[in-house]
């Protein structure tokens, strides 16, 4: 399970240090030059580009990797019922203590695969809900510091014109 999210959130194999680091807070941005008055240079720019992009890209792959979980259980679905169907037919029809004991426990094995499949959705949910709240506190912290920027200058009056 763990291996798969992985591959949903990091396609070239980093390491989840690696792309948290990619989101900042507002400390960060309040102290990067492109949010106080002097202004960034072009590779500053470019790399606060970069991450903006890759974290459109972490959503959309968060969000498919769930449409696709979402697709298979879906498709696994009917074939999960008549297979349910089945075992609990020849339970009500075993004609020894062993063989009842036997359906019992495939019908134990099937819940479990279901309790994993569900787990699997939760999974991909928690997924594609955390990388769309780790791209917003982003954004948040970046306005947060372009806020306090402008907030700070100091009231300079405009010289009087008689006209």
């Amino acid at each position: 399970m763990l291996v798969a999210w992985q591959r949903i959130v990091f396609p070239d194999g980093k390491a989840i240090d690696a792309y948290l680091g990619k989101f900042q807070d507002a400390s960060y941005y309040r102290g990067s030059p492109c949010f106080r008055q002097g202004g960034c240079t072009d590779a500053e720019w470019a790399a606060i580009k970069e991450n903006q992009r890759l974290g459109s890209e972490a959503q959309k792959r968060a969000t498919d990797a769930l449409f696709r979980g979402l697709d298979k259980q879906h498709a696994a679905l009917e074939a999960d019922a008549r297979t349910l169907q089945r075992l609990q037919a020849s339970a009500q029809s075993a004609t020894g203590q062993m063989q009842a004991i036997s359906y019992a426990n495939q019908l134990a094995s099937q819940q479990a695969n279901q309790l994993l499949q569900i787990r699997a959705l939760l999974v991909a949910e928690q997924n594609a809900i955390a990388t769309r709240n780790q791209v917003l506190a982003d954004r948040e912290a970046q306005q947060a510091a372009a806020g306090e920027q402008l907030r700070q200058g100091s009231y300079v009056a405009s010289p009087v014109c008689n006209w």
